[in-house]
């Protein structure tokens, strides 16, 4: 089987951490602040061309699930390289820029979460859950995760970086149009730009469709494009980049209520520029600037509900939005029936 090999939202800096920055082009929102959190990764990985073993720091967003104890969702690929600490063998995670001392102190207790192997050959396990050792209720807000029905809208938050952006202590959030797959590669790369380079659009058109072998279901994901209101791309329009992994994309339903639809993977990229298409000249950005789509893992999925199942055992604090629209706490194994 072909294995695709996506641009995880990443950052990973050898050596030493580098700066944290958002959303591109995303805006400061409490919700974000209240409901996203950052996480400093101590990595230790094999260079194999070197033959010699590596430090460094990476970090990704988080979503927070619940306050009782304190329960974050992240992206699995985020503890690729994660150093293990202590006699449980934990990963080495670290709450960057918390709101409260009391988040701040919290340590990690227990963590689930697949191998990064597992999340290659099906991205629907990129989801890892971490449980800390505090209860920390007045100083989140945990979003209950939503199933089912998928919004036309979603807020997406985030503490990526893109070029020469400035630095923000709290998370960035945009609005974005959701699309669910399977969809048309013109929802992401229109038309017109076919038509100005053929060839290049077939090239891109093959790695957007070459995920197809790397997910259990397509329906396990969803997508967001960087088309502006009149269609064409734009590096001015807010989008997922390095270090968003992990990320909540809210819901609002009709009453106001929000919770918890995807998170953020992983992004595809222009892997080269050409000079018929005009957004390349608008831009000195790196190539790495320039997704063109990017994608949330759905956490209604059967991988999803597996993990969540998992954690709840390990007394995990995760809230769902019933049909109803009021969310409903789970603190712990066989406390309430959660939809499937």
């Amino acid at each position: 089987m072909n294995i695709l090999v996506p641009a995880f939202a990443v950052i990973v800096a050898v050596l030493a951490a580098g700066r944290v920055f958002a959303l591109i082009h995303g805006e400061p929102l409490p919700i974000g602040r209240e409901s996203t959190l950052s996480l400093t990764i101590e990595l230790h990985h094999r260079d194999e061309y070197r033959r010699v073993w590596k430090n460094g720091n990476g970090a990704c967003s988080s979503t927070v699930l619940g306050t009782r104890p304190l329960t974050l969702i992240t992206a699995a690929h985020c503890l690729r390289d994660v150093r293990l600490e202590g006699p449980l063998k934990l990963p080495a995670v670290r709450l960057r820029a918390a709101p409260s001392a009391a988040v701040s102190n919290a340590r990690l207790r227990a963590a689930v979460y697949p191998s990064f192997d597992v999340v290659q050959e099906n991205i629907a396990e990129d989801i890892a859950i971490l449980i800390f050792d505090a209860d920390v209720e007045d100083a989140l807000r945990p979003l209950p995760i939503t199933t089912g029905h998928i919004p036309d809208k979603a807020l997406i938050c985030g503490f990526g970086y893109g070029y020469r952006e400035t630095e923000n202590d709290g998370p960035r959030c945009a609005d974005k149009r959701v699309f669910g797959l399977p969809s048309s590669f013109y929802q992401f790369v229109p038309k017109q730009y076919e038509d100005l380079d053929p060839i290049l659009h077939l090239q891109f058109r093959a790695q957007f469709e070459s995920k197809e072998a790397s997910v259990s279901s397509l329906s396990a994901l969803l997508a967001v494009n960087r088309l502006d209101a009149q269609g064409a791309y734009s590096v001015d329009e807010p989008m997922p980049t390095r270090g968003d992994s992990g990320g909540p994309w809210i819901a609002t339903d009709a009453q106001g209520n929000v919770s918890l639809l995807a998170i953020t993977s992983f992004v595809e990229t222009f892997y080269r520029k050409n000079k018929q298409w005009p957004f390349f000249h608008a831009s000195r950005a790196p190539l790495s600037d320039f997704a063109y789509v990017a994608y949330g893992v759905r956490l209604d999925t059967r991988e999803a509900r597996a993990r969540i199942e998992e954690a709840r055992r390990l007394d995990a604090d995760i809230r769902e939005m019933p049909a109803a629209g009021q969310a409903h706490g789970f603190a712990g194994p066989g406390e309430g029936t959660g939809s499937e």
